[in-house]
């Protein structure tokens, strides 16, 4: 029955954007061939949202490659080529259409994903856990501060949310068995709900903590690539996101945990970590490797080397010690998402050169630059409309993606905004949940432990507290941007 609604869901869609391309309501403003790409990208868009019977995502990428090549080829004479350049086919159409593979972005998310890999295989990421978790009392308040230690230890070594999921999840379910508190209750809640936000909220901060680094890195325009590097991501958005998620830590102790003491010792913890046996010679060349590419990360401007080169070394060493062996080159991340990621990237330029965002740009700029003038009711408002749209803008956020690029040029040109302040909005919007199908790690976690760890309305509650401490850190943001003069 789901599966039959899921494809009735593709279908939808697919007609939707067959009437787009065929009807063209939006002429004379937007041209035939934008009609054409604003259909075909919808279809695809369908097959991502809805993936029936498990659909690849490069059903979709196949697709929105394979038809948005083919129309910028019959309609050449019409593509509008930033800066005027003279046209040369057809190596152009395929920078713009294939220029997410290419793109800096894409060869650090690669070597970042098999960093995950790495924590898995080698068991380095349950050591950290288990050595944070019997570091701490055995209380609430002691749980709740091991999970927001190891979220930031395990953000520091992969951007992989997947990754940080797959390790502490089951572990906090594993918690909840010892404590023998019934699933779906509120201490279940509590343990697991926690230990996935840490696995989600802090690595934010930093441009290789989360994929939504390597993303926004991807989709910004040419003229303003060169502002979303990592020292300069670190400076602006760490600082709010420690807020986010210091506050949500707090709020969920104060707002969810049970009454009653929570019924387990350290002494399980220490047991273990015990069992886990000294460290292999794996897990310290691993170390060395993440944490010594850590370090060039956030040096980048002192020595000139850029992450992604930095990331494709470490992939190398991991690679060259054999702890990355040759058939896990392949099995060893999703490819299918790297493809996904790589069309990803290439559509605000697709959308540039077939004119749908000079068509779109001005329908929200005049509303929204009508306030820029006040920073705080600025992010505070745009912050509210993006996360209103991610109730339908599911589960990747892409409309609230496009609708934050096309804000950044002008507001940086005519308001003196910081590109990387403004993302702000995005990221909390890219991050929010307050239903499970918005968030496609929440949907991750329950499959993993088969929806014991929380009830829907642990989810709604959790989500709200989420909400308070985004907006928090927006009212703290915005003064510490206008002190660092990111915010004119």
């Amino acid at each position: 029955m789901l599966s039959d609604r899921k494809m009735l869901g593709v279908l939808a869609v697919a007609v939707l954007g067959i009437l787009i391309a065929l009807a063209q309501p939006f002429a004379p403003g937007l041209s035939p061939l934008g009609h054409y790409v604003m259909g075909t990208v919808i279809a695809g868009l369908g097959m991502w949202i809805f993936r029936p019977g498990a659909l690849p995502f490069m059903s979709g990428t196949a697709i929105i490659l394979g038809i948005t090549l083919a129309l910028f080829f019959a309609f050449k004479a019409t593509l509008v080529f930033p800066g005027k350049v003279p046209f040369k086919a057809p190596p152009q159409i395929y920078g713009v259409v294939m220029g997410g593979f290419t793109s800096s972005a894409v060869w650090v998310l690669i070597p970042a994903l098999y960093f995950g890999f790495v924590l898995q295989k080698t068991g380095l990421g349950k050591r950290i856990a288990y050595l944070v978790l019997k570091t701490f009392p055995a209380t609430w308040l002691g749980l709740a501060i091991s999970w927001l230690v190891i979220g930031v230890a395990l953000s520091a070594l992969t951007p992989s949310i997947t990754v940080r999921v797959a390790i502490v999840v089951p572990i906090a379910i594993g918690i909840v068995e010892a404590c023998k508190l019934e699933y779906r209750s509120k201490g279940s809640a509590y343990i697991c709900l926690l230990a996935w936000g840490m696995a989600l909220f802090p690595g934010t901060g930093w441009l290789t903590g989360s994929l939504s680094g390597p993303i926004m890195q991807g989709f910004f325009p040419p003229e303003i690539k060169h502002l979303c590097n990592f020292d300069d991501w670190f400076k602006i958005l760490a600082l709010p996101w420690f807020v986010v998620t210091i506050v949500y830590v707090v709020l969920a102790y104060i707002l969810a945990r049970p009454k009653e003491a929570i019924a387990i010792s350290s002494d399980m913890f220490k047991e273990e970590y015990k069992k886990l046996g000294p460290m292999s010679k794996d897990e310290i060349i691993s170390v060395i490797i993440l944490v010594g590419s850590l370090l060039m990360f956030f040096t980048e401007k002192q020595h000139g080397i850029p992450t992604a080169a930095t990331a494709l070394f470490a992939l190398f060493l991991f690679v060259m010690f054999r702890i990355i062996t040759g058939p896990e080159i392949s099995s060893g991340i999703n490819w299918d998402v790297v493809c996904f990621f790589g069309i990803a990237v290439a559509l605000p330029p697709i959308f540039a050169v077939s004119g749908i965002s000079a068509w779109f740009g001005p329908l929200i700029k005049g509303p929204i630059m009508a306030m820029a003038g006040s920073p705080m009711l600025f992010m505070l408002v745009i912050t509210a409309g993006l996360l209103l749209i991610r109730f339908i803008d599911v589960p990747w956020g892409f409309t609230t993606a496009a609708l934050t690029i096309i804000m950044l040029i002008p507001l940086f040109n005519d308001f003196g905004y910081h590109p990387l302040a403004v993302t702000m909005a995005y990221l909390i919007a890219i991050n929010f949940f307050l239903l499970s199908y918005q968030q496609p790690f929440i949907l991750m976690g329950e499959g993993m432990i088969q929806g014991r760890g929380w009830a829907p309305a642990h989810v709604t509650l959790f989500g709200l507290i989420y909400i308070a401490a985004a907006f928090i850190s927006l009212l703290v943001a915005v003064p510490y941007w206008k002190m660092l003069g990111v915010i004119r």
